[in-house]
């Protein structure tokens, strides 16, 4: 008897069982959501220290700290069996990059270590996100992240447009800036950033999703919609008079363009042209209606044009970041650049005629990279960014069969990463996820034609890397929580007018990391107001070195009126000087005045420093006439 071939649901051999996502989509998802659409909407308020950022880092890292360990879980229970799980290489190179700035201490001295910490935890956060975005992400749920996140920017404009009139007590939902066009990202240019984002994201949803697969049109009411809502965050970006967001939209545009011109021809195109159109009628607009802000917007245009050679003030803070890169070749630690920068400007000004400033970043954020991870650590970044753009070549100029999600991700690619050249997106968590999410999505598709690498693990080894990343994750979120108490205490010391109270809570807060360094600079301050008070030389003593070592580490401009105050009153010649040379040469002097009195009412000859109007370099000068020889009296410690 002829025996009849078996259909493959009869084979008796047990089939094998499909992969599992790393990250099942009904968690993850939502998890992403909340990461990604509500931070911007989110600040601390005034029960933290921090009355920003702290809650928008819960925000975010919470949804990254709980997917991690699902993911973890999963990897140490089934090992690499039930996944298809493994690294692509643009997540290898951003691991390799990730562990050389982890191990920069070890030939960097590093001068805070909680900003080194706090800057490893986001980076390694945004690593983590990126590799389980790629392994589980669904393309389907872009879409609604994109309403969201358009909401949610039509909010911020709403906030924005009360704080401008000084109405935000309207709400405590409201960040409390009257008189600032910011809404909840309490700064102008991550304002401008956040709304060209979703504007983007409005263009997008209007080219793509005019149409459904069938052929029909959507309903109007959907399309409306998201028109009003471009409308709205394209007038939120035009009142925010920044810049760097408006060129930054039309660098993701001109990108989304090129690729649906190439992609899809002239139907979508004429889609996209009709939205650019709709996209310029509101600007036209916005400076009839509101002419204060278009005025201010133009002011500033005609600045950047008639002072072009200060690109936008900038000139003076990047030849200053350059002398820290030339000076520190090896990179200065990942979160240190603000704790460097007066250190380079001083050096520069003595060959720059630029103006005095302090800032804690760049205003380029490659430049920056450059400063705090050095040559190996810029390469690597630059590497990052030539993987991606050999796979976006590619498929366009062989007109690759691209996601529209993966389209709307390359335009968001180049917008982020213009931006960067002028603000500092990859320093809020908040934006640079938006960044990571966007890097996901296209090199899901365009990354292996050119690059089929992909680094894959034995089944031991995925089990403990499994258990490797719940410990990560269960450490990382243990930091985030001591950082909240951390705040809570801070704000508490901050609140209290009980000398004794104040200080037992500033001394609880010193013990955590996040909390450490902005604790003890308020513990010296605290000891040199309850000295001034009670004239407890000891106690202003101690305050006044507590401050000088928490500077030490963590230099900024807002100590140093204080501890010049102080050094020259504790006749702390040494500190005096050093602290003079972070000024900028010409602008002050150093000289001995007769017959001054010290802290203890004792008459010296003391040394201080004196405003001055003309140009020179910083010199100690005496009232002896010329030739006389000067001793400066150096007064016992404080």
């Amino acid at each position: 008897m002829a025996r009849r071939k078996l259909k493959r649901s009869d084979d008796p051999r047990p089939s094998e069982p499909s992969p599992l996502p790393l990250v099942p989509p009904a968690l993850l998802v939502p998890l992403w959501l909340i990461a990604l659409a509500l931070p911007n909407l989110i600040y601390s308020g005034v029960a933290f220290a921090d009355t920003l950022h702290i809650m928008k880092w819960v925000v975010t890292g919470g949804p990254v700290g709980i997917a991690l360990i699902i993911a973890g879980a999963r990897l140490l229970i089934y090992g690499r069996d039930r996944f298809d799980f493994g690294f692509d290489l643009f997540s290898v190179v951003w691991l390799l990059l990730l562990a050389y700035c982890s191990l920069q201490p070890l030939w960097v001295q590093i001068s805070s270590s909680a900003s080194l910490v706090q800057e490893l935890l986001c980076f390694g956060a945004v690593w983590a996100f990126y590799v389980i975005t790629v392994a589980s992400f669904p393309n389907r749920a872009v879409r609604p992240l994109l309403w969201l996140a358009n909401i949610n920017a039509a909010i911020n404009v709403l906030f924005a447009e009360l704080q401008i009139r000084g109405l935000n007590g309207f709400t405590s939902l409201i960040l409390p800036t009257p008189g600032n066009y910011i809404g909840n990202t309490a700064q102008q240019n991550m304002f401008g950033l956040w709304m060209a984002i979703c504007v983007l994201g409005s263009v997008y949803l209007y080219v793509a999703y005019a149409v459904i697969p069938s052929g029909r049109k959507r309903h109007p009411a959907v399309t409306a919609l998201n028109l009003l809502l471009m409308v709205v965050n394209t007038w939120g970006l035009w009142n925010s008079t920044s810049r760097s967001g408006i060129f930054s939209l039309f660098a993701g545009l001109f990108v989304l363009g090129v690729i649906v011109l190439v992609r899809f021809g002239r139907e979508y195109a004429r889609r996209l042209g009709s939205v650019l159109l709709l996209f310029l009628v509101v600007l036209g607009g916005a400076m009839l209606v509101n002419r204060d802000r278009a005025g201010a917007l133009l002011s500033k245009t005609v600045d950047m044009m008639r002072e072009s050679h200060t690109v936008g003030g900038r000139i003076g803070i990047w030849t200053t970041s350059w002398t820290m890169f030339r000076e520190h070749p090896q990179g200065v630690g990942v979160g240190q650049y603000k704790w460097h920068y007066l250190k380079a400007q001083r050096e520069m000004l003595k060959s720059h005629d630029h103006p005095w400033q302090y800032t804690h970043w760049a205003h380029n954020e490659y430049l920056q990279w450059f400063c705090e991870a050095g040559v190996v650590g810029g390469l690597l970044l630059l590497l990052m960014y030539c993987l991606w753009m050999a796979g976006f070549f590619k498929a366009l100029f062989r007109r690759a069969e691209l996601s529209r999600e993966a389209i709307w991700g390359c335009a968001l690619v180049a917008l982020i990463s213009f931006n960067a050249l002028w603000t500092r997106p990859f320093h809020r968590i908040e934006n640079i996820l938006w960044l990571a999410v966007a890097f996901a999505i296209t090199n899901r598709e365009m990354l292996p034609s050119v690059f089929k690498m992909r680094v894959t693990f034995s089944n031991a080894f995925t089990r403990l890397l499994g258990l490797f990343l719940i410990l990560m994750a269960v450490g990382g979120l243990g930091l985030l929580f001591e950082g909240v108490r951390g705040n809570l205490e801070l704000r508490q010391a901050l609140n209290t007018n009980l000398a004794d109270q104040q200080r037992a809570l500033l001394e609880k807060a010193s013990t955590r990391l996040f909390t450490r360094e902005d604790s003890l600079k308020y513990l010296g301050y605290h000891y040199l107001q309850v000295g001034s008070q009670t004239d407890d030389i000891e106690a202003m003593g101690r305050g006044f070195n507590i401050l000088w070592q928490h500077f030490q580490r963590e230099p900024h401009s807002e100590n140093m009126s204080s501890l010049i105050d102080w050094a020259q009153r504790f006749q702390q010649v040494d500190i005096l000087k050093e602290l003079a040379s972070y000024l900028k040469p010409g602008t002050y002097r150093l000289e001995v005045q007769r017959g001054a009195r010290d802290s203890a009412g004792n008459e010296i000859d003391a040394l201080v420093l004196v405003p001055v109007r003309s140009s020179g370099g910083m010199h100690v000068r005496s009232s002896e006439p010329a030739g006389a020889e000067e001793t400066v009296p150096a007064s016992k410690e404080p």
